[in-house]
């Protein structure tokens, strides 16, 4: 397969960074990153206009570091790697958003009910997931074999994410928040730790087994 950075992977890295940049607020939010760049005199609109350039940039090197790093090593492996960064960026964001936003709008942060706002955030996060790595990770054009490909990524995606769910429950509600840390942040803390297993075990799962050639 030959090894490319299109105009395509150019703008489709632009893209999920400028959605991570909004689906970050939740988050941000919870863990009162906002409200500590306000005490430091930092205002919400001058984040936004850096955090609108930052995330974007960051997108673009990054492919672009990815893709240089697989024409030296003549292994389009790596080129893939870095657009499944990309996309798992943004769906540990768009994760994390939905997670923080049902966090934010019932005001809860623990219990079974948290549980349940990890299994609505990973639903969606997955939904879109398959849609960007079959379409641009892993270039599967034709449609013969879509709904086959849907149910090994998502049979990939749930046992990945059952082990993730397992890690979130002990730390949030059997382990629990040390005294003086808040609730939200713990949360977010547990969600955080499972993001290494998702990363790493999605993306051989999806390469070997599911976009197999």
């Amino acid at each position: 397969m030959e090894i490319k950075y299109t105009k395509k992977d150019f703008w489709l890295a632009i893209l999920a960074g400028e959605i991570v940049v909004w689906l970050s607020l939740p988050t941000l939010k919870n863990i009162k990153i906002l409200e500590l760049l306000a005490k430091w005199g930092i205002g919400l609109k001058l984040f936004m206009v850096f955090w609108a350039f930052f995330v974007p940039a960051g997108a673009i090197l990054g492919l672009y570091l990815f893709y240089l790093i697989a024409k030296y090593k003549n292994k389009i492996g790596f080129l893939q790697l870095g657009k499944y960064g990309v996309i798992g960026v943004l769906n540990t964001f768009l994760n994390a958003g939905i997670y923080n936003f049902l966090i934010f709008i019932t005001n809860i942060a623990s219990g079974f009910t948290v549980d349940s706002f990890f299994v609505v955030a990973f639903v969606l996060a997955v939904t879109n997931s398959f849609f960007w790595n079959r379409y641009w990770t892993f270039k599967q054009i034709g449609t013969e074999t879509v709904g086959k490909d849907a149910f090994q990524f998502f049979f990939v995606s749930t046992a990945v994410a059952v082990i993730n769910f397992v890690i979130l429950h002990i730390i949030v509600n059997i382990i629990g928040a040390p005294m003086g840390i808040d609730l939200k942040i713990w949360a977010n803390i547990a969600l955080a730790l499972t993001i290494i297993t998702a990363f790493f075990g999605n993306f051989f799962g999806y390469k070997f087994l599911v976009f197999k050639k």
